[in-house]
């Protein structure tokens, strides 16, 4: 499955810099073929399949290093904050799908009856819900998370628009098409 994040950087020259940059720390991120340490499997920095110009065709959009659609906050404010929010408010989204599916009652059955001996497969259709709203909750980044702050390894946009507001606006937003 793909999933379009728009990843934070700050402090960088231009954005053939912020693209370098999110691609260098999300591929060091991944480690080699047998580490496992992501919710991703590969990624394209730059938008992948949510970038295909007009006339373009399809294969295109997964060239590296495009950067028609990074998005500096000095040079266009408001787009930047446009694409966060709306970001957030996907998330919001997913986080509201994964709570109508929350039982509480399960959380006491996992609780009464815990056995660290096996697992009660039974139940792990149901208690994904759960696990998702705590991962959200937490801040956890995965494929629901449509926002990553690199400088601040945050999924809110909170501590960046903090350091906006007190004048560093040297902010870009990379579009990544991640697969997982």
């Amino acid at each position: 499955m793909h999933t379009l994040h728009w990843i934070a950087v700050k402090d960088v020259e231009d954005k053939d810099m912020a693209l370098r940059t999110v691609t260098n720390n999300l591929e060091a991120l991944m480690g080699d073929e047998y580490s496992g340490g992501t919710w991703f499997d590969w990624f394209v920095a730059g938008g992948g399949r949510w970038n295909v110009e007009e006339g373009e065709d399809f294969a295109e959009a997964y060239k590296d290093y495009k950067t028609n659609m990074i998005i500096s906050f000095e040079e266009e404010p408001d787009l930047f904050e446009e694409r966060v929010l709306l970001s957030m408010e996907a998330r919001k989204s997913e986080f509201d799908s994964y709570a109508k599916d929350v039982k509480p009652e399960l959380l006491t059955k996992i609780i009464s009856e815990y056995n660290p001996r096996e697992i009660d497969w039974s139940i792990t259709m149901d208690v994904y819900p759960i696990k998702k709203v705590i991962d959200m909750a937490y801040g956890e980044w995965d494929f629901n998370s449509y926002f990553y702050d690199m400088e601040n390894t945050s999924t809110t946009p909170k501590y960046m628009f903090e350091t906006i507001d007190k004048g560093d606006k040297n902010w870009y937003i990379v579009p990544v098409d991640f697969h997982f």
